[in-house]
């Protein structure tokens, strides 16, 4: 009975809706991981690397393992490295959510993340908080849910984000299918072109992130660019091995 009033107090006057903060810094509120450990949010959510994510609830009979399964499915697809190239975090937004919930859901998700040799729990914490933490978090991604009493669940948006490596976020991604490519595309971006190979970030050259339809599409002024580049370097080289050629013909026509 206490946690459902500590649910319905943090969440009644909340709609299910989410507002955009790009560029805004996550809450540094106090959460608890799955050993049990106190964290600041800031720890787990600026670390020097791109971080995924994810906002659910263990209990939720639905929405929220699929968006977990959705982002975990899309990152395999990735190709990227859980701890060299991006972070994990996923934060219960339910009060009642337990540390032992959290170390069950955490073993479970992570055995089917791939690209992670010898992941650490530390890697992609789950963390669970009190309402106020939760509140400031929600808050400060623009993370707005509501509690049905009626059907004794949480109404909310299905959606993840990038964070940059100093925790102020980079770009939303809604629904429960996350295109790889896209998903690629966000880490890339967020890690302003410092993680992936060189290939990856010649890509990010490429492609665009449109607001309006929430993908990235082929940017044809970056391709331009990068193809002019790539022609200005070729040319560069062309012309050094012909002057090279033209030094070496003129001193063999020297007299001995």
């Amino acid at each position: 009975m206490m946690a459902a009033l500590l649910i319905a107090a943090a969440v009644s006057d909340a709609s299910v809706d989410v507002v955009e903060k790009l560029g805004e810094r996550v809450s540094d509120a106090a959460f608890m991981d799955s050993t049990g450990n106190r964290v600041r949010l800031l720890e787990v959510a600026a670390r020097g690397r791109p971080v995924v994510l994810t906002l659910i609830y263990f209990d939720c009979p639905m929405l929220c393992s699929l968006v977990q399964k959705g982002i975990i499915k899309s990152l395999n697809e990735t190709g990227l490295r859980l701890a060299e190239d991006y972070y994990g975090l996923t934060v219960s937004f339910s009060p009642k959510d337990t540390i032992p919930e959290a170390r069950l859901r955490q073993g479970g998700y992570l055995q089917t993340l791939q690209n992670a040799p010898g992941a650490r729990p530390v890697d992609w914490p789950y963390l669970t908080g009190g309402p106020d933490a939760i509140r400031s978090l929600a808050d400060s991604v623009g993370f707005h849910y509501r509690w049905d009493a009626e059907a004794q669940v949480f109404e909310h948006p299905a959606v993840s984000m990038v964070l940059g490596p100093d925790g102020k976020i980079s770009r939303y991604l809604y629904g429960v299918e996350f295109s790889p490519r896209d998903l690629k595309l966000a880490i890339l971006e967020a890690s302003q072109g410092r993680v992936g190979t060189t290939l990856d970030r010649a890509i990010l050259r490429c492609f665009k992130y449109d607001p309006a339809s929430r993908k990235y599409h082929f940017y044809v002024i970056g391709a331009l660019r990068l193809g002019a580049g790539a022609f200005g370097a070729a040319l560069i080289v062309l012309l050094g091995v012909l002057w090279w050629r033209e030094l070496s013909r003129a001193r063999r026509k020297e007299p001995a």
